[in-house]
C-alpha cells in the first residue's frame, strides 16, 4: 500500500507542477503574444476551468496519500526507535504542501470566481486584473512546489 500511495503521490505532484509550468512559461505567453484581450479571456476562463478540476483533484490525492505516507512512516520510526519522527524535508514538505493547497483555495474560490463573472458580464479590464492575481499566486505556489522538492530531496 505505500507503494501505491507514493506512486499516486508522485503523479498528482506531476499533474499539478506540469500543470503550472505549462500555464506559466508557455499557454499565458502564447495568448497574450498572439490573441487580443476577449479572445484570451474567453480561451484561459475554458483552459482554467479544466485544469482546475485536474488541481482538485491532484489536491485531494495529495492530501490523502500526503497523510498515509507521513503517518506510515511516523509509525514505522517509532516501531523501530521508540521515538516517532519523519525526515526534516517531509516537515518541510507538509508545510509548504498546505501553504500550496491555501493559496490554491483562494485562486480558485475568490481568483476564478472573480474572473468567470467578468468574463459572462464582458468586463474585460475586471478580468484582466483577476487573471494578473490569479497569476502571481500561481507563480508563488510555483515556487514553493519546487521548495518542496527540493526541500524533500536535500533536507535530512
Amino acid at each position: 500500500m505505500y507503494d501505491y500511495a507514493k506512486l499516486l503521490h508522485l503523479i498528482a505532484g506531476i499533474v499539478w507542477m506540469g500543470g503550472m509550468t505549462f500555464m506559466l512559461l508557455a499557454l499565458r505567453p502564447a495568448a497574450l503574444a498572439s490573441l487580443d484581450a476577449q479572445p484570451r479571456a474567453l480561451l484561459m476562463a475554458e483552459v482554467w476551468r479544466r485544469f482546475y478540476a485536474l488541481v482538485l483533484l491532484a489536491i485531494a490525492l495529495l492530501f490523502t496519500t500526503g497523510t498515509h505516507l507521513y503517518t506510515a512512516t511516523f509509525r514505522a520510526a517509532k516501531l523501530a526507535t521508540g521515538q516517532g519522527s519523519v525526515p526534516l524535508g517531509w516537515n518541510v514538505m507538509l508545510v509548504l504542501g498546505l501553504a500550496m493547497m491555501l493559496i490554491f483555495g483562494h485562486i480558485y474560490f475568490a481568483g476564478f470566481k472573480k474572473y468567470r463573472r467578468a468574463v459572462a458580464a464582458g468586463q474585460w479590464p475586471v478580468a484582466a486584473k483577476a487573471a494578473g492575481l490569479m497569476h502571481t499566486m500561481t507563480l508563488v505556489n510555483f515556487t514553493l512546489g519546487w521548495l518542496a522538492i527540493l526541500a524533500v530531496r536535500l533536507v535530512r
